[in-house]
């Protein structure tokens, strides 16, 4: 901010404040107070701008921007439109014709049957057969919400993998960024006593130094594409089309991430001890409760409904009709009664009973067959989330181990062999190696934390905070 100061204050050249004095020393003041209040206000909209990107903002944002919700909505409105219609009978069927036409003369009332008739004809369903439809797609239509709620998981899963590969490859180019300095320094040391003489420092050694710079300056190089690509990745959920999403003006070269990780919450902590019960069945009683599980669920019930409909396919069917015959005076004047007919059609399965029942025993294989799908499902479910914990637990016992021991023995003995080689009692090769080897336990001390937040996400995804709070 004193930086930003003095570049405003500077922009008030000698030559224009004397001048201003002539006019008014309250102008000056007003004028670079301005100048100050400018360069203040760009330094906060550049702070602004360069806000860090949240895992629970990514997160947030690749929901808002996932066009298959939107998808699912569209489906699930069209299946209720449907329902809405489905009670509805066929349309009737109207007729007009002209009955008993003499073709010697083409004369109306030539003879007494000649009549022009009209007649209407009404079919209803079997049985149950339309509310049973309607039915369905309700159900059907029940199907969708779940599917969201799992899509909404998987995508808050995806992008919070994406948003740690991205943490990782971001927090690995500042630890190799901090040790470049280090390796400068030994350089240069190396350099010094190369040209006074000092010590065992030979040429080797220069150009060891100048080899693990230019290692540590393709680290660097790796790991910014390794975040570029994280972040490429990312944008698919950040973005939506061509248009960055209204919560931030966010581009792919701009975003930044926090420099370190959230603590496990307490509902994850409940995660982790339910996926380390030894009881089974609890928790696949659980998982039960699971999106995926609800939405095949839905499909059984659907299917079942399909079998009740099979079985009104062996009620009969029935129609109405009716129609009414004009006839016009005799040819002497007198009068003719109309006719008026009235009756009942009746479709008896007999010859297509053997299609219904087929129909029926289809219907009810593939209601079997989808319920044994969810339980595979579940079981499915049900490894995944104890595979999830055992990474969980393999990475925790790692990073205990790397952080109470490794990482300061590593420590210890990196400063032994550079004390040792500034005192000339060492090799400058072992230095080297000390360090780079410290360098490696750090990058792999972040990766396991990294590692154990993903098993985490993951068990975060198979079981969903609807589940914990049911159980």
């Amino acid at each position: 901010m004193s930086e930003l100061i003095n570049q405003a204050l500077l922009k008030c050249s000698k030559k224009h404040l004397f001048s201003l004095a002539l006019i008014n020393r309250h102008l000056i003041t007003k004028v670079c107070l301005s100048l100050f209040l400018s360069s203040a206000s760009f330094y906060a909209i550049s702070q602004t701008e360069t806000a860090p990107l949240t895992l629970l903002k990514a997160i947030n944002i690749a929901q808002q921007n996932d066009d298959w919700l939107l998808k699912s909505e569209f489906i699930e409105n069209g299946l209720n439109a449907l329902s809405d219609g489905a009670t509805a009978l066929p349309d009737p069927v109207v007729s007009l014709s002209i009955l008993n036409l003499p073709t010697n003369g083409f004369a109306f009332n030539q003879e007494q049957m000649t009549q022009l008739k009209v007649g209407a004809s009404q079919q209803f369903a079997r049985g149950n057969t339309l509310e049973l439809q309607q039915q369905k797609h309700k159900i059907t239509a029940k199907e969708q919400p779940f599917l969201r709620q799992d899509r909404k998981a998987k995508v808050a899963l995806n992008a919070e993998l994406l948003w740690l590969d991205a943490y990782y490859a971001q927090s690995s180019y500042v630890l190799v960024e901090d040790t470049r300095p280090l390796f400068d320094k030994l350089e240069e040391i190396v350099s010094v006593n190369y040209a006074s003489s000092v010590g065992n420092v030979g040429q080797q050694d220069i150009i060891r130094a100048e080899l693990e710079l230019i290692r540590l300056q393709e680290r660097l190089v790796a790991l910014a594409t390794q975040k570029n690509v994280a972040l490429r990745k990312l944008s698919l959920y950040l973005f939506s089309g061509d248009t960055p999403v209204s919560s931030g003006s966010l581009t792919t070269g701009k975003i930044v991430l926090p420099n370190q990780l959230n603590e496990i919450s307490k509902s994850d902590m409940k995660r982790l001890s339910l996926s380390s019960a030894q009881d089974d069945n609890q928790l696949y009683q659980l998982l039960l409760q699971h999106s995926l599980a609800l939405a095949t669920e839905q499909r059984v019930k659907a299917l079942e409904v399909d079998t009740q409909i099979a079985k009104e396919g062996l009620k009969p069917q029935y129609a109405i009709n009716a129609s009414y015959a004009l006839r016009d005076n005799a040819p002497d004047g007198q009068s003719r009664a109309d006719f008026l007919s009235v009756g009942v059609n009746m479709s008896m399965p007999l010859f297509s009973s053997a299609k219904q029942d087929a129909n029926i025993s289809s219907s009810v294989q593939m209601t079997e067959a989808i319920k044994t799908e969810k339980r595979l499902l579940v079981r499915e479910l049900l490894a995944a989330v104890k595979s999830a914990y055992a990474e969980y637990k393999g990475m925790s016992e790692r990073l205990s181990i790397y952080q109470t021991r490794i990482i300061p023995q590593m420590q210890r003995h990196s400063d032994a062999t550079l004390t040792a080689y500034t005192n000339d009692n060492g090799d400058f090769a072992e230095v080297v190696r000390a360090k780079i080897a410290e360098l490696d336990a750090q990058l792999t001390l972040l990766k396991l934390e990294v590692a154990k937040h993903k098993a985490i996400a993951t068990i975060r995804y198979y079981l969903p905070l609807e589940i914990v709070s049911y159980e």
